[in-house]
């Protein structure tokens, strides 16, 4: 085997690995704010970086992997070690321990998509939402089986639902949606 082949392998098993950790937790908050909602506060950051066949069309298969896992460790690195962050297909989920000041989130995610490294995705457009948690239009948590069943509806109903959302146009124009 090779040493790109190595390295992906790597950067596989990494994400693996920090998916498990983050339903892990996402799915224990979950549960501690089914019981405990009113003193339990955090913020839950989702990035849709396009689709998945837009980034393949623009970079190609390998390349895209390859812009996914240097962003991953972007957001790894910038985000404080006790933010929990993972990757799915395109979309990056980040819990963050209760912050009041969702520009200061919306500005280091701008930051980190506007350093050098990444501005190849700049061709795809982004939407960045931030929820925070519990949501008071949600009354019960418990009506949702998973945490991924959760994202899936945080996702689905991003409009209603987030504090804040807002779009990096493909020519890093910044939009409050």
């Amino acid at each position: 085997m090779d040493q790109t082949n190595d390295h992906s392998n790597e950067l596989i098993k990494k994400e693996i690995e920090s998916r498990r950790a983050f339903l892990f937790a996402l799915e224990w908050l979950l549960a501690l704010l089914n019981r405990y909602a009113s003193s339990i506060q955090f913020d839950l950051v989702h990035i849709e970086l396009g689709s998945e066949h837009e980034l393949g069309e623009a970079f190609g298969a390998q390349e895209a992997f390859k812009q996914l896992a240097l962003l991953t460790t972007s957001l790894t690195n910038d985000f404080r070690k006790t933010d929990l962050i993972t990757r799915h297909v395109t979309d990056y989920w980040i819990i963050v321990p209760y912050d009041s000041d969702k520009e200061q989130i919306q500005n280091k995610i701008v930051d980190i998509f506007n350093a050098a490294k990444h501005k190849d995705l700049n061709v795809i457009n982004r939407e960045i939402s931030i929820f925070s948690l519990p949501l008071a239009s949600v009354e019960s948590i418990t009506k949702f089986a998973s945490a991924i069943e959760f994202l899936t509806y945080l996702k689905t109903n991003k409009k209603q639902l987030a504090d804040k959302t807002f779009k990096l146009s493909a020519n890093f124009e910044c939009i409050n949606a």
